[in-house]
């Protein structure tokens, strides 16, 4: 393999010609050559050359003819033979090195052991030292290069080289005694910069959730308040600069995997929250302060419950989008650590709520002092202030430094109603704690319940206790006022407006509708109560002696009568009537034809005369004559069934699942006077108040109808008795009084309730005075001649004071004035003609006539058995057919 000097020597090549297949044109050369080289002749030389020379030219033709046709595979072939060359020649040159390599490890192969063995130490020592070195140098930039990289904001670089930095202190240089204040300048370092990071991840947990709900309300403030306000100046500067973010999950990635690097492969997430839990009370505290700056609250300006609303919305919002930032962490930390972010955070999100800025803004603004009602432990309060926002740090006893530290930080004027718009933003974030954490109630709906709810429920009852009072006690309770073209009084509307407030309070704050419905159904008892002392008020007769109550007008006592009031209500003018519940509503065309109009008038004459007028005498006390209790009945009337209408619409447009709920509701209600119903499902109770309300206004226009009846009765019945009479009045002083009364209920009326009301209090009154001429007659001892025309007359004032009010000729005291013109016949002349007057007077009517002519006959009066066959006449000639 080598010679002598050590040179190599290339290795020897063996041919094997003999085994190699020899061309046709390797045999022509070598035969050609074998001539010439044996050849004696020089003119065959010359042949041989001539013939080789040719062949060479054939040869050569042959060579170019083929470059031309494969030029371009010779051109390949080329540049593969330079490749292959260049290649072999590298690959020389890779041996020529390996041999000196060879020889140069041959060289060292003869050396001594030991001394080699010493090389290798000393070479070794040289490297360590060299390293050592470059790592001491490294560590001496480390902290200037750490609190580079941080303001950079390249904490994942920062945190290798302190990671790294440490682990060399703490291993290998650990044992160097010299490094102590190279090792405290790392440790600073390191701390300093786990502190920013842990102070970058609670920046993009909540810092930048908030403020970015922050930089839209500085967006819509204009440029001049932005620029006088130093925290909206900052937050409109931090704002530009914030759109350039990258997305939260990458953020928090990096500085996640730089603190994780530099605590070595752990986070303590407790310390995280606990700073995540401080940074949401300064960020709920700026925001107040931010809402304060774009309301222009001061000390002299207040704000309203919008600007609140306004304010729990962006707060809850923050929460939310805090929470989905702290949803990324708890994502990023899933396949590493077991710990339960989302709860974590709820945790603090709710001490937060509960022990800081929240709950000190919910208690001022609804203006609730704190009273819990369990006692609470002395070692452990259940509620601080002291760390939140609104306190300070220092503890001084100074009076006037501890009002400025208690001040209440507010957007608006304090009241117990300012949880109204805030509960739906509240049960918003109480719905998502839920979810999240699965605890139901959570702690926050815990406090909302106990130290909010029952306050506010016992705030909204003693205020609706003491408004009622005030709207039922003013004198002004008995007059309507035009509302709506609806005539009602003050006390209803004030009423009213109270069940719309209870009523959107059960809309806004559905979870405790049972409570608001409770409250709701007080209000109708109490109002309920209060109507029905008015009626017995208004219906009662006074005593003369001592002004005590002692019985029923004649009208409330028919109306409370069940037989009559139910009789009188089936007839078809009290249905007309009683649909049209508010003016605004169409009435219904009376479809009646005139023979149902007459045997309905004579079916309500009937009962009233087979009550009435077997009386022996009627009582002005037992009559209305008050215009003022008229007025307030019919105000009355209108103001119930206007009540009654928009309750019921109101208890329809409550949400069905409210609906489903009180109906489930059992409830007993303690009242002022300290009755107490019985347990019965709260829409029912209410129904059940709505429907006394209906009864009463139905029963107040029922005894209008029925007043105005027994005014006829009182002035009418006394015509038939004997009494001194003004010869020289045309009209008696009963019917002229009696014309008084009807124009004066009429004009009264008419200013209060609808047409149709009015027509069914009106009509049929000229066919009950017919009927109450008529029916009288039986009670007159006789008449003469001008006691005839007197009761003409009388019946024809009647029917023109009537005819005024009803604008109708009221053709029934038409007839009633014929009867008595009848009696200008003898009795014997009077039976001839009634057998013709049989379609105008009944039986009954005719045999009244009869008697009433016979008395009045100055001979047949005394005559015995003179009406008793008449009569008999009259009877057989009624059995006559027509």
């Amino acid at each position: 393999m080598s010679s002598k000097n050590g040179a190599p020597v290339p290795a020897r090549r063996t041919l094997h010609a003999d085994k190699q297949n020899v061309g046709p044109s390797t045999g022509l050369l070598i035969n050609v050559i074998r001539s010439l080289t044996t050849s004696v002749s020089e003119d065959q030389r010359e042949l041989e050359k001539s013939r080789l020379q040719k062949g060479f030219q054939e040869s050569e033709a042959l060579i170019d003819k083929l470059v031309k046709s494969h030029q371009k595979d010779v051109e390949e072939c080329l540049d593969s033979f330079r490749d292959v060359s260049t290649r072999i020649s590298a690959c020389r040159e890779r041996i020529h090195n390996v041999r000196n390599a060879l020889h140069t490890c041959k060289t060292l192969l003869e050396c001594r052991r030991d001394d080699l063995k010493k090389l290798w130490l000393e070479n070794s020592q040289q490297k360590h030292i060299c390293e050592l070195m470059t790592q001491l140098d490294e560590l001496k930039e480390a902290p200037l290069k750490i609190d580079v990289l941080v303001n950079q904001g390249n904490y994942t670089d920062a945190a290798k080289i302190a990671s790294t930095s440490r682990d060399l202190l703490h291993g290998r240089l650990s044992k160097i005694t010299g490094l102590s204040q190279l090792r405290t300048m790392i440790q600073d370092a390191s701390d300093r910069l786990s502190e920013k990071i842990v102070d970058q991840i609670v920046d993009i947990l909540v810092v930048d959730p908030f403020e970015s709900h922050m930089f839209d309300l500085v967006q819509s403030m204009s440029e001049q308040r932005v620029m006088e306000s130093e925290q909206c100046s900052r937050l409109s500067e931090k704002a530009k600069h914030a759109r350039s973010l990258e997305p939260v999950e990458s953020r928090l990635k990096l500085v996640v995997e730089a603190l994780s690097e530099l605590c070595g492969g752990t986070v303590d997430i407790d310390r995280v929250m606990a700073l995540s839990r401080a940074q949401i009370d300064r960020q709920i505290a700026a925001s107040v302060s931010l809402m304060r700056v774009r309301a222009s609250i001061d000390e002299n300006l207040a704000g309203d419950q919008t600007h609140l609303t306004q304010l729990i919305q962006m707060i809850v919002c923050q929460l939310e989008s805090s929470r989905a930032a702290h949803k990324v962490l708890e994502k990023i930390y899933s396949d590493s650590s077991g710990t339960n972010i989302m709860k974590s955070y709820w945790e603090g999100a709710q001490s937060a709520v509960e022990n800081g800025c929240v709950k000190a803004l919910v208690d001022n603004h609804l203006d609730v002092p704190m009273a819990p009602k369990e006692p609470m432990d002395s070692k452990k309060p259940l509620f601080r202030f002291d760390a939140t926002a609104f306190a300070s740090g220092t503890s001084t006893t100074d009076p006037t430094a501890q009002r400025k530290i208690q001040s209440p930080l507010v957007v608006c004027r304090p009241s117990a109603f300012n949880i109204v718009p805030m509960f739906p933003w509240l049960r918003k974030l109480m719905d998502s704690i839920e979810k999240e954490t699965g605890e139901s109630p959570c702690q926050l709906g815990r406090y909302v319940q106990s130290f909010v709810m029952e306050l506010f429920v016992e705030r909204v009852k003693a205020g609706l206790s003491e408004r009622m009072d005030d709207a039922l006690r003013r004198s002004d309770n008995s007059r309507p006022r035009s509302n709506l073209n609806t005539k009602v009084l003050p006390s209803c509307e004030r009423i009213l407006e109270l069940c719309k407030e209870v009523h959107g309070l059960i809309v806004s704050m559905d979870p405790y509708a049972d409570r608001f419905a409770g409250l709701w159904l007080l209000l109708l008892g109490e109002y309920k109560k209060s109507v029905e002392d008015m009626y017995e008020r208004t219906t009662k007769s006074l005593s003369e002696i001592d002004g005590v109550a002692s019985r029923r007008k004649i009208s409330a006592a028919w109306a409370a009568d069940e037989d009559i009031s139910r009789l009188l209500m089936s007839l078809p003018n009290w249905l007309m009537a009683a649909k049209e519940t508010t003016p605004s509503t169409p009435s219904v065309p009376n479809l009646e034809s005139e023979k149902d109009i007459r045997q309905r008038n004579e079916r309500e004459s009937e009962i009233l005369i087979g009550n009435l007028a077997t009386q022996k005498k009627i009582e002005r006390a037992e009559l209305l004559t008050d215009m003022g209790d008229v007025r307030a009945l019919a105000a009355l009337h209108e103001s119930l069934r206007w009540f009654a209408c928009e309750v019921r619409r109101l208890m329809a447009t409550l949400p069905q699942h409210v609906k489903t709920k009180l109906r489930g509701c059992l409830v007993h209600v303690r009242y002022k006077d300290g009755q107490i119903t019985d347990d019965e499902p709260i829409l029912d109770a209410m129904e059940e108040c709505i429907s006394r309300l209906d009864t009463i206004s139905d029963t107040c226009l029922l005894m209008l109808h029925l007043e105005l009846r027994v005014h006829c009765f009182f002035h009418l019945l006394p015509l038939a008795r004997l009494r001194n009479v003004n010869v020289h009045e045309e009209l008696d002083a009963e019917v002229i009084e009696l014309g008084r009364d009807l124009q004066s209920f009429h004009q009264l009326l008419s200013s209060i309730l609808s047409q149709p009301k009015l027509r069914y209090i009106f009509d049929g009154l000229g066919h009950l005075c017919a009927a109450i001429f008529i029916h009288s007659s039986q009670h007159m001892p006789r008449l003469s001649e001008s006691g005839k025309k007197r009761a003409c007359r009388n019946i024809w004032g009647v029917q023109q004071r009537l005819s005024q009010i009803t604008s109708r000729r009221e053709a029934e005291l038409d007839r009633a004035r014929a009867f008595f013109e009848l009696l200008a016949y003898e009795p014997d002349q009077l039976l001839a003609q009634l057998p013709d007057r049989r379609s105008q007077f009944t039986p009954v009517e005719m045999g009244h006539l009869i008697a009433l002519s016979v008395r009045s006959h100055p001979q047949l009066a005394s005559q015995h058995g003179a009406l008793e066959q008449r009569l008999a006449q009259l009877s057989a000639l009624l059995k006559q057919p027509i």
